[in-house]
């Protein structure tokens, strides 16, 4: 569900019910405040922010059994191995538990007495423990510690995994560490019904002075011109817009744009250990973060997005090497150039490639904005074919961020699939280079093939209705990244046969995928819309 400025602040007034001034004098920690509040805000309509709880929820299917006291992240006993045994204070491996048993059976009567046992075994002072191993002795194999040694065991591991993860500079979040945590249960403890609740990671950030920090903020310069010319203009275009069209059906109303796109995309806050001053963190390639590539889709007022999106990378020549082709994607067409900006020519190639095609309708209302070759209007009408009718709007300069349905909602949800992505993926399966020109190409075309699918159709529409150009309505919608990457689940890929945990839910097909069967030995672009 998309948030609405105008309800956050609604709640803002209510909370504080005080008359604003006109021309107040705003002081430096004012303003200084209101800037993170704003910044708080943007991020959160943009589907950009993750919001990591710190209030107790009383969680009845929460694992209460054991939950970490505040701030003291290790018992005094603890667990050296899922394998091992607790009596006490005592570690006890299973062959030292096994001695103790051959020990207690060597005898004609069936068993020594307690005293006896517990004299050469200094470790069992308690008739408890003589029951306990008694049990180990019945179950073997199969005997399982009790469930509380087994969660104090699984945090200590989790803590190691997770600080060697944030002492390399990893972003981490919670939905990572309910991975990890998931992923050491399977593996090592395999605690019955353990989910890795949200209420128990809360608790365990807590129990280790873990925090959500922010690690860098990026500021852009606003347009300086005055305001109110640039908001009339605004209304005036998207009133004139409407009139034009109320002519044309959903499906031939079109909007495109191009954005820049990192090679490693990552958000602004991560995990880190209370009390840092400095947060740093890993990316697979050091240039990733100042190269980028142009992505350009294109929306229509129906809520579907076209059928293929255009992709420019950058290459030294200007082309890629015949020695190494690009894949061939279904729902992309991908170009190379010197660098990755869109040039005249290859805004001709994506009109030809990518809006006049067979299957898109003959009557098209296009709406792009004021980028000098978008202006050129004789070179868009080159590129019609016969038979198509095509009338141009360019959106006003300097109003795109108000009235362009990809600029106002689409593109940072976009932004925030790609970053779910990567953020699994360094802390996962470093070994995807996502910068490998490949991989990465895959990656856009799995992630369009998913924020394509017909459920996001709300979604899509959305942008148009936060633009103007459609009427606002009230719409509860799961935004790509929320039904994606949305609550992580303790199940296995649907693929038969492994049991991987999933990486990703396919919007399509409605499957929960893990990382290999998505897009390392099989590509999921499954035929569901």
């Amino acid at each position: 569900m998309s948030l609405k400025i105008e309800n956050i602040l609604f709640l803002i007034s209510q909370k504080f019910p005080i008359t604003l001034p006109s021309d107040p004098t705003v002081s430096r920690e004012e303003r200084k405040l209101a800037g993170h509040l704003i910044n708080i805000i943007e991020q959160a309509v943009n589907d950009e922010l993750d919001v990591e709880e710190d209030e107790i929820v009383i969680n009845e299917n929460s694992d209460g059994d054991w939950v970490p006291e505040k701030f003291n992240p290790y018992d005094d006993v603890i667990l050296t191995s899922h394998l091992d045994l607790k009596f006490g204070t005592k570690i006890v491996s299973r062959q030292e538990a096994q001695k103790a048993i051959d020990f207690y059976r060597s005898t004609a009567s069936g068993s020594k007495s307690f005293k006896i046992l517990a004299n050469r075994f200094r470790w069992i002072k308690t008739h408890h423990h003589l029951e306990k191993l008694r049990k180990f002795e019945k179950d073997k194999e199969d005997f399982k510690e009790t469930r509380t040694n087994l969660l104090q065991l699984l945090s200590k591991r989790l803590f190691e995994i997770v600080k060697e993860k944030l002492d390399s500079g990893h972003h981490v979040h919670d939905c990572d560490i309910q991975v990890m945590a998931r992923r050491l249960n399977r593996t090592e403890m395999k605690i019955e019904k353990f989910v890795a609740s949200k209420h128990w990671i809360t608790d365990w950030k807590k129990s280790h002075r873990i925090v959500s920090r922010k690690i860098t903020k990026f500021v852009t310069r606003r347009c300086l011109k005055d305001k109110e010319a640039i908001l009339k203009s605004a209304e005036d275009f998207v009133q004139k817009s409407r009139q034009e069209i109320a002519n044309f059906l959903p499906s031939s109303v079109l909007n495109a744009d191009q954005t820049g796109v990192q090679k490693e995309l990552y958000g602004a806050r991560a995990l880190a250990f209370l009390g840092e001053k400095d947060v740093a963190r890993l990316v697979q390639s050091k240039s990733s973060l100042t190269h980028s590539f142009t992505f350009l889709p294109t929306i229509y007022m129906d809520g579907s997005l076209g059928q293929k999106a255009y992709m420019v990378l950058s290459e030294p020549t200007g082309c890629f090497p015949p020695t190494r082709p690009i894949p061939d994607c279904p729902n992309l067409v991908v170009r190379a150039g010197k660098s990755h900006i869109m040039t005249k020519e290859l805004m001709k190639d994506w009109l030809r490639t990518c809006v006049f095609v067979p299957s898109s309708p003959k009557k098209i209302y296009m709406l792009i904005d004021s980028w000098p070759s978008f202006r050129d209007h004789i070179a868009i009408n080159e590129c019609v074919p016969a038979g198509f009718d095509v009338t141009i709007r360019n959106i006003p300069a300097h109003t795109t961020s108000l009235i362009q349905p990809l600029d106002v909602y689409w593109n940072g949800p976009w932004k925030s699939l790609v970053k779910k992505f990567t953020a699994y993926v360094l802390n996962f399966h470093p070994e995807f280079l996502i910068a490998q020109r490949n991989n990465e190409i895959w990656m856009v075309s799995l992630l369009y093939h998913q924020i394509s699918a017909r459920l996001f159709k709300d979604f899509l529409q959305y942008s148009w209705r936060k633009a103007g150009y459609m009427d606002k309505i009230d719409v509860d919608f799961k935004t790509p990244a929320n039904y994606c990457f949305g609550p992580i689940i303790n199940e296995d890929c649907y693929i038969n046969g492994c049991l991987e945990m999933p990486f990703i839910r396919c919007a399509r097909c409605e499957n929960y995928i893990c990382f290999e069967h998505y897009i390392v030995t099989q590509k999921h672009l499954c035929p569901f819309l």
